[in-house]
C-alpha cells in the first residue's frame, strides 16, 4: 500500500512540458512523480534530471542507459523501477528476449561488450555498499571512454534515487509497465519477493 497518495491530474503541482512530453511518450502518469511533486520544486528539477540523463543525446545509446536503470534497479529489488525501465526498452524496440536475459547477461549473447561493461557498472552500483566496482571500471575502460562512462554512472545513480523513493513509498505500480511482468521472468521472481514481502 503506497505510503503516499498520488496527485490527481488536475493539481496544478504536476505542471511540467517535461512530464506531459513523457505522459505522451509513454501512455501514462507515474505515480512517482505525482507523489514527489508533493514538494514543490521538485518535480521540474528532477524532470530536468530525468531529460539530461535519461532521455537527450548521449555519449551511449539511450537502450544502454536503461539496460543499466534495469539492471541497476533488479539488483537494487526495485520492481518499480524495474518494471518502468524495462517498458521503456520495450517501448523503444528492444527485444522482449534480451531484456529477459539481462540476469544472465555476462554470458549472454544478446549483449555487446560495450553493453556488457555499463551492465557491470550497473550492477555493482545497483546495491549499498557497492561492490566490485574496481574490476567493473577497469573492464569498462577497455570498451568505453570517460564521457560513456560518466553517462552510465548517471542513470544508475538517478535510478537509485528512484529505487529509494519508490521502495520507501511504495509506489503503485501503474498498469501499462505492469503488463512487461508476464513476459520478462527477472520481474516475474522480483514481483513475487515484493509481493512475500507485504504485511
Amino acid at each position: 500500500m503506497p505510503q503516499l497518495e498520488p496527485l490527481t491530474a488536475d493539481d496544478d503541482r504536476i505542471a511540467d512540458p517535461l512530464l506531459e512530453d513523457l505522459v505522451a511518450s509513454f501512455g501514462y502518469r507515474p505515480n512517482a512523480l505525482l507523489t514527489l511533486a508533493r514538494k514543490p520544486g521538485l518535480l521540474p528539477v528532477l524532470m530536468d534530471l530525468v531529460q539530461l540523463v535519461a532521455r537527450d543525446e548521449a555519449q551511449v545509446s539511450v537502450e544502454m542507459r536503461f539496460l543499466a536503470a534495469c539492471e541497476a534497479s533488479r539488483r537494487a529489488g526495485c520492481l518499480y523501477s524495474a518494471c518502468h525501465a524495462a517498458h521503456a526498452l520495450l517501448h523503444s524496440g528492444t527485444a522482449p528476449e534480451k531484456i529477459a536475459a539481462l540476469e544472465h547477461f555476462p554470458t549472454s549473447s544478446l549483449f555487446s561488450d560495450r553493453e556488457r561493461a555499463a551492465l557491470h557498472l550497473a550492477r555493482a552500483g545497483g546495491t549499498l555498499p557497492v561492490t566490485g566496482a574496481q574490476v567493473a571500471f577497469d573492464a569498462a575502460r577497455t570498451v568505453l571512454d570517460e564521457a560513456e562512462i560518466i553517462d552510465v554512472l548517471a542513470v544508475v545513480a538517478l535510478f537509485g534515487w528512484f529505487n529509494r523513493w519508490n521502495s520507501l513509498v511504495g509506489s503503485a505500480l501503474e498498469p501499462i509497465p505492469a503488463a512487461v511482468i508476464p513476459e520478462i521472468p527477472w520481474l516475474q521472481k522480483m514481483r513475487a519477493v515484493s509481493e512475500a514481502s507485504q504485511p
